[in-house]
């Protein structure tokens, strides 16, 4: 059940890294990241912590909010 959450995280960190690229800190992403985690009902939150999930491939960033 872990590995099929995280995968789902990865692919939701794969869809926030294209509105939000890698370049941007994490407070420059929570702005661009914001209204589109508001819109398919995932806190802003969780939507960070898969975005990166996604950049550094390590389940820790996953701690405490997807998993």
């Amino acid at each position: 059940m872990v590995d099929v959450l995280a995968a789902t995280a990865h692919a939701i960190g794969e869809l926030m890294l294209e509105v939000a690229p890698a370049y941007l800190d994490a407070h420059q992403a929570a702005d661009c990241l914001a209204l589109l985690c508001h819109q398919i009902g995932d806190p802003l939150d969780h939507g960070l912590a898969s975005r990166r999930y996604a950049l550094t491939g390590d389940r820790r960033a996953l701690h405490c909010t997807v998993l």
